[in-house]
């Protein structure tokens, strides 16, 4: 056996080997949620405990969600613990009270604790040259979306700047298995955006117009959704992302680098959003028959829905099993963590749309 086929035997082996550790990843934080909504005790945390103890990437909402939990149970000391965890993967101090269960934390004793462990915990490492380059892209989509109107032009230029956009997100990311999302270029917030367009001279145009017609920008922090949004809204955008990047898509899934739900979403609305071709540059095959995970509601202004209605018992199976295999959580545990999200106030969605 030469030297090349054994090195190439162990890359083989080593990627096998993170897919199932990320695999198993998503695998116990779904068991995890599940057996929280089903028995509101602290059975989920033996999963949460070996989710955190795979060789793959977290993300800071599963551990955001565990805190939640544990505050739910009363067991302060994991309450600190996943915070902590939540921190170390770049939970925004400003996002601790995103969650409605959280609202009083601060008037708690375990507020100070939670304080210092923030102050004291590994942040992670974020590309900053990645992410400024990533915002720079979004800034000039948005300015150019903002001014176009109606001008065949300006509508054309917007185009090919997404199309490059998206382009160089293949070239940089895709192609090489990784996707740049908040493990990468840190989720998203206000003061670091704020902080980028005052380096680079910028004014938000939508920003602007929301404080010239009401007085102020009222919308909810940015930060609040744990996601790094800039880099997913340009393939949101387009009705051929999604099929023509599916493979690469489903291997930044594999890799850590982009959340099931995302992928899911993706999927969803490059058919429900994007029914009429309004980019000429694009071409593609929806594969429409395949979008159902059953994240985007019903919509009547559209022919072509993405949703399976709960009645249709053949067709939720379909859903259950289009979520498995990409590593997502049950629609009905989603249904129930709805719930629990109305009524004990955990946060437990995190993605642009609930529904």
């Amino acid at each position: 056996m030469t030297r090349k086929f054994m090195l190439i035997l162990l890359t083989l082996f080593q990627f096998h080997s993170f897919f199932a550790q990320q695999m198993d990843y998503y695998r116990h934080v779904n068991q995890a949620e599940e057996l929280f909504v089903l028995n509101h005790d602290a059975q989920c945390f033996k999963e949460y405990q070996k989710a955190f103890r795979t060789k793959a990437h977290y993300f800071a909402k599963d551990a955001y969600i565990a805190a939640q939990i544990a505050y739910y149970l009363k067991d302060e000391k994991k309450v600190v613990l996943y915070l902590k965890r939540a921190f170390e993967l770049g939970l925004p101090f400003t996002a601790l009270k995103s969650a409605p269960i959280f609202q009083q934390i601060e008037s708690t004793s375990i507020y100070p604790e939670i304080v210092k462990v923030f102050k004291q915990c590994q942040k992670p490492i974020v590309d900053v040259v990645a992410r400024d380059s990533i915002y720079q892209k979004c800034f000039i989509s948005d300015s150019l979306k903002f001014y176009m109107g109606k001008d065949s032009k300006k509508i054309a230029q917007f185009n090919q700047f997404e199309d490059s956009f998206r382009d160089y997100l293949k070239q940089e990311y895709l192609s090489k298995g990784i996707f740049p999302n908040e493990n990468l270029i840190g989720i998203a917030t206000d003061s670091v955006y704020e902080d980028f367009m005052r380096r680079f001279g910028h004014v938000d145009p939508y920003a602007a117009e929301e404080k010239q017609l009401f007085g102020s920008t009222n919308s909810t922090p940015i930060e609040y959704g744990l996601v790094s949004k800039y880099s997913l809204s340009v393939l949101l955008h387009s009705s051929c992302s999604f099929p023509n990047y599916q493979k690469l898509l489903f291997e930044a899934v594999s890799n850590g680098y982009m959340q099931p739900i995302e992928y899911g979403l993706l999927h969803e609305t490059s058919i429900a959003w994007n029914q009429q071709v309004s980019n000429p540059n694009e071409q593609c095959t929806r594969l429409v028959s395949d979008a159902y995970y059953n994240i985007l509601g019903f919509d009547p202004r559209k022919t072509i829905q993405t949703r399976i209605d709960d009645s249709d018992t053949a067709g939720i199976k379909r859903v259950e099993k289009n979520r498995a295999s990409i590593g997502m959580q049950k629609y009905s545990i989603d249904q129930l963590k709805r719930l629990d999200q109305k009524n004990l106030g955990i946060k437990f969605f995190f993605y642009f749309l609930e529904r």
